[in-house]
This record gives structure tokens, sequence and C-alpha cells, in this order.
């Protein structure tokens, strides 16, 4: 759920939201077994779910702001979701008086649950010790030789 914890903080830090009056929580989570070798490390399945973000006393003004700071951080941190068939974001909004309102957001996130190699890994799996890790990914650096469809380089 690290999308959820970096969203979470990105709003925490506007101006005006108190940390305080936030709660966050995934919800209605499924769990899809993939089983990629990456090379590095292996994709054992993906976590889908939804993101639920609740701001209590959220100053009224700040509502744009969070809003379209919200959708800056998607574009920025999140930009596979068209590709992975991501709903959009929903929000409700709760007044209270003219000056606060309750937010609540449910942004859907896919994220991948990745294991790599590692002798003190507190997971055993296949005879073999692994711990929950984003996976490296080499690039190659330079290139050998490349075989035109005509045979020639």
């Amino acid at each position: 759920m690290q999308k959820l914890s970096a969203l979470s903080a990105h709003i925490a830090a506007l101006p005006g939201i108190a940390r305080d009056n936030m709660e966050s929580f995934a919800d209605l989570g499924k769990l899809v077994p993939t089983g990629k070798d990456l090379g590095n490390g292996l994709e054992i399945g993906r976590f889908r779910y939804d993101a639920v973000i609740g701001i209590e006393q959220c100053p009224a003004a700040l509502a744009s702001l969070l809003l379209s700071s919200v959708m800056v951080w998607l574009a920025a941190n999140d930009p596979d979701r068209d590709l992975l068939g991501l709903t959009d974001p929903e929000v409700d909004v709760t007044i209270y008086d003219e000056q606060h309102v309750f937010v609540q957001l449910n942004v859907e996130f896919d994220e991948a649950l990745s294991l790599v190699p590692d002798p003190a890994g507190d997971i055993l799996w296949d005879e073999q010790r692994w711990r929950v890790s984003d996976i490296g990914i080499d690039v190659a650096e330079t290139l050998e030789k490349l075989d035109k469809k005509d045979g020639t380089v």
C-alpha cells in the first residue's frame, strides 16, 4: 500500500490540512496472482484496492487545492492508471458549516507484490529465502550487435 501511504502523506503536507483530522485505509482489496520472473526478482502478484482517505474539518476554501493536488500527484506518481484500467477517483463532500467540510476521496490503486532473493529474508518459498522489495531493473549501457532482417549490421 505504498501508493496509499504516499498520497496520504502528500495530502497531509498541504497547508491547512491537519494530520490529526485525516484517516486513510485500503478497502475492497483483491490479490491477483501473476508469477512473473523479472530477472532480479519475482512479481508474485498484484494488489488492487480502493484507497479511502477521509479529511474531517477540512477548510472549505482548500477544496480546489486539495482536489487539484490529488490529480497532480496521480499524474506524477501513478502514470499507468489507464493501462491498468483503474477507475477515476471519486469524491464525496459533506458541508459542516461555511468554513469546514468533510472530504472523502476514493482512489483505486494497483500495486505489484514483488520478492527479491535474500538469504536473511522472511519468506521461505521454493527452497529459497526472499524479502518483499521493489525489483531493480538492469539497463543496457552498450549494444554489441543488432541484426537487421537482411542480415547486415
